[in-house]
């Protein structure tokens, strides 16, 4: 499946507690440190040499006026922590020259704020994998959300009927080009209880939308493997899908 690399914007709108350029320049360096990096103003870097004396590059980008915040610091330091120990320990087994890159974006709704974490990295693959993490926030409550606390029932039976129209013009608009409706671009097959929409673990509110990136890891081939018998079995890269659906649409189950 082509894979398409998108490099996220890192636009940080105002939270509960703002940091000054200076300060929030010096927190993402020192949080640099702490991952043994070196920071270059944009990214912490570093990399790792494996036994077979491949190199992996590591480079990810701090949200500088997070990393700091009470709210969104623990949760947003230990992200970025595991995911360059996850890298450095992956690097040490490559055989080629391979490299890791996250960067971020962020949206606020209200004093509701979502962050995304877009990683772009190789592993044996002839090609790149993307994934995305994501994480919301309440500042003004200074907690975590999940996405069953935007709505009245479940998310994950209440979502698919509004949003159908919405995740299926996704559908018929995700790489490569292909026929609007044809296998595996059909909504049943991303819907929460199957393997392609990640059960909409990787979801961001907007202003005016909440976005599903489908699948929020690459997934290898579709669940049930013999639901098409005889058909290929398709690999999915993390975000192949990016449905974006009208938070209007969603009205009738949202609380927020």
């Amino acid at each position: 499946m082509l894979i398409a690399k998108v490099i996220a914007t890192s636009v940080l709108v105002a939270a509960t507690t703002v940091l000054d350029a200076g300060a929030a320049h010096a927190s993402a360096q020192s949080f640099c440190g702490e991952l043994g990096g070196n920071w270059d103003g944009l990214y912490c870097h570093t990399s790792v040499t494996s036994e077979r004396n491949a190199l992996r590059d590591i480079k990810v980008a701090v949200p500088d006026d997070l990393v700091d915040n009470p709210t969104t610091g623990p949760v947003v330091r230990d992200y970025l922590r595991t995911l360059v120990n996850n890298w450095r320990t992956a690097g040490a087994h490559m055989v080629a020259d391979s490299f890791g890159e996250e960067n971020y974006q962020v949206f606020q709704h209200g004093s509701l704020l979502s962050v995304v974490f877009h990683e772009d990295y190789h592993a044996d693959g002839p090609k790149p994998n993307n994934a995305y993490r994501t994480f919301t926030f309440d500042m003004a409550r200074g907690r975590r959300l999940q996405l069953s606390d935007l709505t009245t029932a479940d998310p994950l039976t209440a979502i698919p009927p509004l949003g159908a129209p919405f995740i299926q013009t996704a559908l018929d608009q995700a790489p490569p080009p292909h026929d609007p409706g044809s296998y595996p671009f059909v909504f049943d097959r991303w819907t929460p209880d199957k393997v392609y929409s990640g059960a909409y673990k990787a979801w961001a509110l907007t202003p005016n939308e909440l976005i599903l990136y489908m699948p929020d890891y690459p997934v290898a081939h579709d669940e049930p493997i013999n639901f098409a018998p005889g058909a290929l079995q398709w690999f999915m890269d993390g975000g192949s899908v990016k449905a974006h659906i009208p938070l209007s649409a969603l009205a009738p189950v949202l609380r927020i």
